[in-house]
């Protein structure tokens, strides 16, 4: 894949990777340098599926044990309050 001077990837790879998205291939290829790009071709090419698709692909998900802090909200452990003992 070709890179620009900054480690983005070039229009013609995101146009690249984009229609094979649109057919269902390519996921191994979005990468955090070209899924905003791919984001906005979606959403200006109205395929509100696979923007939603890319959308949740970038978003910060972690349970923490790969050193990166988890995003989601401890709880106070499931049913605790509503479980008979």
């Amino acid at each position: 894949m070709q890179q620009n001077g900054d480690g983005s990837a070039s229009d013609d790879d995101i146009a690249a990777i984009y229609r094979q998205l649109r057919k269902g291939l390519g996921h191994e290829r979005v990468n955090d340098g070209n899924v905003f790009a791919l984001i906005e071709l979606a959403a200006l090419n109205g395929h509100r599926q696979l923007e939603t698709e890319l959308r949740e692909w970038q978003a910060p998900c972690s349970d923490g044990s790969e050193g990166v802090p988890s995003t989601i909200a401890p709880t106070r452990g499931f049913n605790r309050e509503n479980a008979k003992h």
